[in-house]
């Protein structure tokens, strides 16, 4: 016998002698190191039946069901942790992966959005740019769907309350506001998603519906087809505009879906180093053409200005193009200057931390992706960033084990030292 097999053996033994007087949430801890899924579920039901409010111990009884590809379990598990500890990131993450795994895209968003972790911040940036990637994936998703469903969504009303902005159309000669138009169109639907009497679509639906309709780089909604794109988003208010030279004109219309008709139209015009106090302008005149209410906190936060610096939204607004072209560095770049430019850019920072890392998948491979080989390249990408993060954990308390914090769930630590 070889002494590398004595080793093995003896560490077998060991390990037997360990789950004899274990507890059965000890004796799943350790099934669960062991990657046998099915002995640990068995290990933390039996815990759960004697002690139902050990969320530490339904924490693994979630990650077990979810190795074990029963992603409805996992969902029910980690839902219920959540309920007890609501901030706890290892269960929201991977509550979001197990929707995820079940294809339920948006829910996997909506659950991603509240992930908090200051502790493993590589982990939480990772999160960020993988949320990117599956907006865009539901987002072409739904897109194809609409088309594919026309006919029947033209009998259907569009939802009260909802509203789709369009890219404001740069009609200068010269093409001098072309990088406002996805910028203008991005500030104004950010601030419209304050109010809460509206619901508005997010810019990357509007984005991939636009490409799938092959209108194009820009994806510019001429008048014409503004009915049929609403219809298309579910959206009953539609607004379009064009920026105009001399100095900044910003003509706006306010459109109605089942009306098929324009319900409201204004102008707003001033230097284009005042592009800021324009934005606003049209905000406040969408609102009160739509008569919509808001209250003061609502106001409060539309109201801010995003940025007052000029080169600032420029660069917002080429790396929006880039972004839509799945160009993840150029993006990154872009967004990166206009934050140097003007470091209180909030948006720009924000679509900053969530532009997809340069090995990413490309919009090419992410439209021909299976439920499945999404769910497979971002957990591998976040368990990646995870074992980044403990090597940093590690290497920033070596020498100093009174600084040292165990990693795992029980600390709110999404890692696998367990």
């Amino acid at each position: 016998m070889t002494q590398k097999s004595v080793i093995v053996m003896m560490a077998c033994v060991f390990s037997l002698m360990l789950l004899v007087g274990c507890s059965s949430y000890m004796k799943g801890k350790m099934h669960l190191e062991w990657e046998n899924y099915e002995a640990a579920i068995r290990d933390f039901q039996e815990e759960l039946a004697r002690n139902p409010d050990n969320w530490q111990c339904r924490q693994r009884l979630g990650f077990a069901y979810l190795k074990a590809k029963d992603a409805d379990k996992a969902v029910a598990e980690f839902t219920r942790v959540l309920e007890a500890q609501p901030d706890d990131p290892f269960s929201t993450y991977y509550l979001g992966q197990a929707y995820l795994e079940k294809g339920e895209r948006r829910k996997t968003i909506e659950t991603w959005k509240t992930y908090r972790n200051s502790a493993e911040p590589l982990v939480e940036e990772e999160i960020k740019k993988q949320m990117t990637l599956v907006e865009i994936v539901e987002s072409m998703h739904l897109a194809r769907q609409a088309l594919s469903e026309e006919e029947k969504l033209k009998s259907l009303p569009p939802r009260e309350g909802t509203v789709a902005v369009f890219y404001f159309k740069d009609v200068s000669p010269d093409n001098r506001f072309q990088h406002f138009q996805k910028a203008m169109a991005a500030m104004i639907t950010t601030d419209l998603s304050q109010v809460g009497a509206l619901q508005v679509v997010e810019r990357m639906r509007v984005q991939f519906l636009l490409t799938e309709m092959k209108l194009g780089e820009t994806g510019i909604v001429e008048r014409e087809s503004v009915p049929r794109a609403g219809r298309l988003l579910g959206a009953e208010n539609l607004i379009v505009g064009s920026m105009e030279p001399g100095s900044l004109a910003v003509k706006t219309s306010v459109a109605s879906t089942s009306k098929q008709d324009v319900v409201g139209a204004f102008s707003v015009a001033g230097e284009v180093k005042q592009f800021y106090v324009l934005e606003k302008e049209v905000v406040y005149n969408v609102l009160k053409v739509l008569k919509v209410p808001f209250t003061s906190e609502e106001e409060a936060k539309f109201s801010q200005y995003h940025t007052q610096n000029l080169k600032a939204v420029l660069y917002f607004g080429q790396g929006l193009e880039a972004l839509d072209r799945g160009e993840w560095k150029e993006a990154r770049d872009f967004f990166g200057l206009a934050v140097e430019e003007d470091p209180s850019f909030e948006l720009a920072r924000r679509y900053g931390e969530a532009c997809p890392s340069d090995s990413s998948p490309g919009l090419g491979a992410l439209g021909d992706m299976s439920t499945e080989g999404l769910a497979v390249s971002v957990e591998a990408s976040v368990e990646g960033a995870m074992a980044e993060q403990a090597v940093a954990i590690a290497e920033s308390t070596a020498g100093d084990p009174g600084e040292a914090t165990p990693a795992g769930p029980d600390t709110g630590s999404v890692s696998f030292g367990w």
